[in-house]
């Protein structure tokens, strides 16, 4: 069966119909015409995958990895990053218009990306000790896809990839500790690159100034970080901040030796302990952001959220909405639920501008960040 591609939709889904059903096809690009397999549905709408471009989109360019298909780190490896970050934007305006129901669009700014291919400066290795076999997971499986060199990753942890020795014996002690991922029989290993070194399951490091370390949640494109952090300082406004999910500080410490009173809050305990070295002057809570939200009463010049995938719990949005504060910055790693939180935050508030960081360059994950002005305040 043959498909023309409509457009992308999130997830790097090519979208396309034959009669009334809803088809979608990884690996494809606008305008494409491709012949197709059906994999199965879910959901209303049938999977399949591509068996042969017969009309390729100009935007098409070869996989820089020879593992693409093969290993599951990546799976957008089939444009230019400056193509990448426009049609990931095109993805999120059309969410807008689907999910949050916007008629007329907000102002895009131009997208953030870097051109360097090296980007990635954290990564889980899974290990199998039974042979010293190291690599990612296949696409889709739980299999064990070798891996000697990565693109991708940064230098210090490529070289580490092909190096192994140190990779292995950090895996052997964790394996003497019971850590073992017992689905898989392998055993996971998290780093992150710093200014200076990597950390290996946990070891403190700098990063960009920061203190990190790889066994909590910090960027993995340290390349493309400093815009998105001075897009969210040039937009904060105001003499009280409420930094929620606030992580290692990441945005806490952008007001560091303000006059300014700065809330930071983070349910995940070994976040908030960096987050005090990181941000000592901002207020810090260990607290699940739901709960803590009903504490405050208002009074907050400025909102910064920065939630999971999963965005915001339905709680924290009519919070959101009863403080209405004069601004809230949403950092956004998924477009589906931002534009469900902003279906109901647009009774309030409309979107000032929007900018996408396109931190994952060869997947398909998204990273944007919305401003948004509450109705009649200024």
């Amino acid at each position: 069966m043959a498909l023309t591609i409509e457009k992308l939709v999130t997830g790097a889904f090519g979208l396309a119909h034959d009669g009334g059903r809803t088809c979608l096809v990884k690996d494809v690009l606008p305008g494409e015409r491709v012949e197709v397999s059906e994999i199965g549905s879910k959901g209303g709408a049938c999977f399949y995958e591509p068996v042969s471009i017969l009309e390729t989109s100009p935007m098409r360019i070869p996989p820089v990895c020879p593992l693409y298909g093969v290993c599951g780190g990546c799976d957008f490896q089939i444009v230019s990053r400056r193509d990448s970050a426009l049609l990931k934007q095109e993805s999120i305006k059309d969410n807008l218009r689907r999910i949050s129901g916007l008629e007329k669009l907000p102002v895009f700014l131009e997208p953030a990306f870097t051109e360097s291919l090296a980007y990635r400066s954290r990564v889980r290795l899974h290990v199998r000790l039974s042979d010293r076999t190291i690599g990612f997971l296949g696409r889709e499986s739980s299999s064990l896809v070798p891996v000697t060199h990565c693109p991708l990753l940064t230098k210090r942890i490529d070289d580490l990839l092909s190096e192994r020795c140190t990779i292995l014996e950090h895996a052997r002690r964790m394996m003497f500790s019971n850590k073992v991922n017992r689905r898989t029989g392998f055993v996971e290993l998290a780093l992150q690159d710093g200014d200076d070194e990597v950390s290996i399951d946990g070891n403190d490091v700098t990063a960009l100034g920061y203190l990190v370390n790889s066994g909590v949640f910090f960027q993995s494109n340290l390349l493309l970080l400093p815009d998105l952090l001075s897009f969210v300082k040039e937009n904060a406004a105001g003499s009280v901040v409420m930094d929620l999910y606030s992580g290692v500080g990441t945005f806490s410490r952008l007001f560091e030796g303000e006059e300014r009173t700065v809330y930071a809050v983070e349910k995940e305990k070994r976040c908030l302990a960096l987050s005090k070295v990181n941000a000592p002057s901002a207020r810090s809570f260990t607290a699940d952001v739901a709960l803590f939200s009903r504490r405050v009463k208002g009074g907050v010049d400025t909102v910064i959220v920065d939630p999971p995938r999963t965005g915001l719990h339905p709680s924290v949005v009519e919070m959101l909405m009863s403080w209405n504060s004069p601004k809230i910055i949403y950092v956004s790693c998924d477009s589906t639920t931002f534009c469900r939180d902003y279906a109901v935050l647009k009774k309030r508030y409309a979107i000032e501008k929007a900018k996408v960081f396109d931190f994952y360059p060869g997947s398909s994950h998204e990273e944007s960040c919305f401003v948004l002005s509450a109705v009649g305040v200024t």
